[in-house]
């Protein structure tokens, strides 16, 4: 009976957000869509959908991809992917940060939650400790909240969380690796810093692999003492997870040579319940998400290697117990 109440309430959120966006005439295209297709014998929606939820006393929202492939008989992952500052969930996913094409073919649900605004009115993701400047927000205990809404109305591998993000959102997947890690598989963090009250009070309950893709002329040294160097980032993960000291460098092919920029893939193997910590470090690159059909030149986006898939194809390997 409990299950049923959710979902009930959760069909009449749906039905509620589809007449607005069908009454509204100046919504864009894409984030107006809202696919009504229903899994067999439930009530779950498929597509993408924006839900709108309250936690810590706050109007939040989070954009929700399931895959048509989804079924209620087989428990999934989750992906988090968090946009950047100043950006939104809407923007994000359907540019740089668009993971829908390798759920489709993976099988797992994407969410794209919305942050707050700051003083300023960027959409911005609050770290805590005495260093933030950002906001007061709990956007750890808000993802938490979304793991929990979700579960309860899809059928989710709960030992299968992930969370990654860009710049900003880069931050607080390191945060949530810290602070959720009882809920949380693996992260990644693209052109994001782990930040030094992060670092300082860090404490994961279990080995956490971790992939990180940054630029060398991305303040890849830190900056001012906020935002640690990425060496030191990545030699705390691998401490952490008893992992090789030493990495395997791999170069990546430069099948794009227009970009002004090289990749290496740096892998420190061998870590507790078989975790690894890879970093691809972008020589020349700049603050920008690689993919293969990049933008601009150098500076910006690397061409030879595509984020997404990479951090797919390293996080699926793990669940919460390690390599599986």
């Amino acid at each position: 009976m409990e299950k049923f109440m959710v979902n009930f309430k959760i069909y009449f959120r749906y039905i509620n957000i589809s007449l607005a966006l069908i009454l509204s005439t100046s919504c864009d295209n894409e984030e107006a869509r809202i696919d009504d297709t229903e899994s067999e014998n439930s009530s779950e929606f498929i597509g993408l959908n924006n839900i709108s939820t309250t936690f810590d006393n706050l109007s939040r929202s989070y954009h929700i991809y399931v895959p048509a492939s989804y079924s209620d008989t087989e428990p999934i992952p989750i992906v988090f992917n968090l946009h950047g500052g100043a950006s939104t969930a809407i923007g994000y996913l359907n540019s740089i940060g668009n993971m829908r094409p390798i759920a489709d073919t993976a099988n797992f649900i994407i969410i794209y939650p919305q942050a707050t605004t700051d003083s300023s009115g960027n959409p911005t993701w609050h770290l805590g400790g005495e260093n933030s400047k950002s906001t007061s927000v709990d956007d750890v205990g808000f993802v938490s909240h979304i793991i929990d809404e979700v579960s309860s109305i899809y059928s989710v591998d709960l030992e299968r969380v992930y969370v990654t993000g860009f710049s900003n959102g880069g931050y607080l997947a390191y945060e949530i690796a810290c602070l959720l890690s009882n809920k949380i598989a693996g992260i990644g963090s693209v052109a994001g810093h782990m930040f030094i009250d992060t670092y300082n009070y860090c404490d994961p309950s279990h080995p956490t692999p971790l992939i990180n893709i940054h630029g060398t002329e991305d303040f890849y040294d830190g900056i001012a003492g906020y935002y640690l160097d990425q060496n030191l980032s990545n030699r705390y993960w691998t401490e952490y997870n008893n992992t090789d000291p030493d990495p395997v460098i791999t170069y990546i092919e430069n099948t794009n040579t227009q970009d002004g920029s090289t990749v290496e893939l740096h892998s420190w193997l061998n870590g507790d319940n078989g975790i690894s910590v890879v970093h691809f470090k972008v020589m020349g690159g700049g603050h920008s998400y690689p993919n293969l059909n990049p933008s601009s030149s150098k500076g910006y986006e690397n061409g030879d290697i595509d984020s997404n898939s990479e951090i797919w194809n390293f996080l699926s390997r793990y669940d919460i117990n390690g390599l599986r």
